[in-house]
């Protein structure tokens, strides 16, 4: 269709099961090769300057994702406009992930003038949407002021240099990241698909968990097989796909359908629970090259117990605001792994890295025994046949 204007699908659709479209689906791919470029960055040594540059580049990556998601939840209508658009935004992403490897090595031009390309791509979404649906200018008006000042920020912070430089960045993104949280009755509005949101996030988190199991391979590719480099290979992927079965089949992805806060919570807290799963899986590549020979770094080990303790800790805060009590077993269950993996990172240069991979995976493997047993299904109005 060559001009179909944004509506409200939102308001419009009775379609309980809203699906991904093969536009969305597209879309992520370019997103695929950030993760990867994010968690290549991080090089064989992890020093914590590589660590803060991990999350500060995850950040806008991810709400550049959040951004162009949120917008084709309420106003996708797939005309040619809106394709020409979208394609316009995924490459502005793909140069966002070409500039990654410079940020970490000390070059953040090119990320910035990238970045505040995907952005202004989404500006000139939401004034299509500001032309064609009255009804939703009250948040559109927001988002357009908010969006474009952290565009200017963005572009202003090429006149400093590192590290004031980066300081700009996070008031930008303090403006982005904190416009939806201060404007609920706008949102309310203009609501979300409670179906559509949720599969789309988990989308996004195949891709990280994608990663995590390319990071196994890789790390296996690289490295002699050994008893021990085969264990930890093993005991990398158990974490991986226990952590997946926690996060599908036991975290309630209803809960973004019953009130704008919660479904504010169970979104940013997917933040650090993407950014966990990233450098968990850039860990295990190297506590997997540690098997021959060496011990395995602080960074790496830290980038395998922190990542597992970040995810769990995001999910354990899903249960808490899922359950509305702090006395859920799930949610004491998640929160009791953090100090274990964190435990374990600590002391990693004397356990090894078996040990390192081994403590988290037996406790996550436990829980999963503990869900099936007591549970045998998870919460009602998650299931969307991911």
């Amino acid at each position: 269709m060559w001009r179909d204007p944004p509506r409200i699908r939102t308001l419009e659709s009775t379609d309980d099961e809203r699906r991904a479209t093969w536009l969305e689906l597209f879309f992520d791919l370019v997103f695929v090769v950030a993760v990867a470029q994010l968690s290549n960055g991080l090089g064989d040594v992890i020093t914590f300057r590589d660590g803060l540059i991990l999350a500060g580049l995850f950040v806008p990556v991810w709400w550049a994702w959040v951004g162009f998601t949120f917008y084709a939840d309420r106003f996708d209508t797939d005309d040619v406009i809106h394709r020409v658009l979208m394609i316009g935004g995924m490459f502005a992403v793909a140069g966002l992930a070409s500039a990654i490897p410079d940020v970490f090595a000390g070059a953040s031009t090119g990320f910035v003038i990238a970045y505040a390309a995907v952005r202004s791509v989404l500006v000139l979404l939401y004034a299509r949407a500001w032309l064609s649906v009255p009804a939703a200018r009250p948040l559109v008006n927001v988002y357009i002021s908010a969006f474009t000042a952290s565009i200017g920020l963005w572009l202003v912070s090429l006149a400093f240099a590192a590290p004031a430089r980066y300081v700009v960045w996070g008031v930008a993104l303090a403006l982005d990241l904190g416009t939806p949280l201060l404007n609920a009755e706008r949102i309310r509005l203009v609501p979300i698909h409670a179906s559509h949101i949720p599969e789309r996030l988990g989308l996004f988190t195949i891709i990280v968990f994608g990663e995590t199991v390319l990071a196994v391979v890789i790390g296996t590719d690289t490295v002699s097989w050994t008893l021990e480099s085969g264990a930890v290979a093993a005991l990398g992927f158990v974490v991986a796909s226990a952590l997946w079965w926690l996060y599908f089949d036991y975290l309630d992805m209803s809960l973004i359908g019953r009130t704008i806060a919660a479904g504010q919570v169970y979104l940013y807290a997917h933040l650090p629970l993407l950014l966990g799963l990233t450098a968990f899986g850039a860990g295990v590549k190297l506590a997997i090259k540690a098997t021959e020979g060496g011990d395995v770094s602080e960074g790496a080990a830290w980038a395998v117990g922190g990542g597992i303790g970040l995810a769990m800790l995001a999910m354990a805060l899903i249960h808490l605001v899922s359950a509305r009590t702090g006395r859920d077993v799930d949610f004491w269950l998640r929160v009791l792994t953090v100090p274990l993996a964190l435990g374990a990172a600590a002391l990693a240069s004397t356990l090894g890295p078996v040990l390192l991979l081994a403590l988290p995976a037996a406790a996550l493997v436990a829980q999963i025994v503990f869900e099936l047993v007591s549970h045998e299904h998870g919460p009602d109005g998650m299931r969307l046949g991911l």
